[in-house]
């Protein structure tokens, strides 16, 4: 299996099935699987599911939290390479699949994250954060030291998260904290603005401010924990998980 995509749900029904339609109409793709991993939905977002070929996981939503979703998925995946994507997060081309594939021919990326193009929903103070963040841009762009990544619209190779899981205990970030460590060893994180998905909230001030309080924690901490490695001239090892470059491991 070539890759493997993996949604996180809940109370999704608004958007899920555009989204599923979306991801099985991709093409250029030699093949891929469907994973939904569902947190507790009340509404008819596990019957929308159910209407595609998708393997649907379901945990009880005092379980949940952004890591142990994309966790689950990956484990019960069978692809080399895994993409997760929100629920509403829709794409917007039949080669979204594909162009996020591409730039995984380079064995010195570890993960690759696609362009966001706000909805109609998306408010002046997302629009700002969406900006800010660099997930609207046009220009793609390779990162070494940047941790910004996405999981609302991201791919990854699945052996990297087997060896080290997206963190479960923090609220949220626990995308950008997996990209910081897949840096420090050595891993660069690709930008891909061919493989756009249609994606906001619609919040309010309020809203967009407590999802903002939640990821700041770990933010801060990866943050302050790079610029005392680099005081120090801290260095770890460009090392994947079997002890081998990711130039080395491309030979193996």
């Amino acid at each position: 299996m070539q890759a493997s995509v993996v949604i996180r749900a809940k109370n999704e029904a608004r958007d899920i099935g555009d989204t599923l339609k979306a991801v099985f109409a991709q093409e250029d793709v030699a093949s891929f699987e469907v994973i939904v991993v569902d947190s507790g939905s009340t509404d008819a977002t596990l019957d929308i599911a159910r209407r595609f070929p998708a393997r649907i996981i379901e945990i009880p939503p005092e379980s949940f939290t952004y890591g142990r979703a994309l966790n689950l998925g990956v484990q019960a995946a069978t692809g080399d390479y895994v993409l997760s994507l929100s629920a509403h997060s829709l794409p917007a081309s039949q080669q979204w699949l594909a162009n996020i594939l591409k730039p995984f021919a380079d064995p010195t990326i570890g993960a690759v994250y696609g362009r966001e193009l706000p909805r109609q929903n998306a408010t002046r103070f997302e629009l700002f954060g969406m900006w800010l963040s660099g997930v609207t841009s046009t220009k793609p762009r390779r990162q070494e030291r940047d941790m910004m990544f996405s999981n609302r619209n991201g791919a990854y190779r699945r052996r990297l998260v087997v060896g080290h899981p997206f963190d479960e205990i923090i609220p949220g970030a626990e995308d950008l904290a997996w990209a910081d460590w897949a840096q420090r060893q050595g891993w660069a994180i690709w930008y891909e603005p061919s493989a756009p998905v249609y994606h906001s909230h619609g919040e309010s001030l309020p809203r967009l401010l407590r999802r903002i309080i939640n990821d700041q924690p770990t933010i801060v901490g990866l943050k302050l924990g790079s610029l005392i490695r680099r005081v120090l001239s801290y260095r770890t090892p460009r090392a994947d998980l079997a002890g081998l470059s990711p130039e080395q491991s491309a030979k193996h």
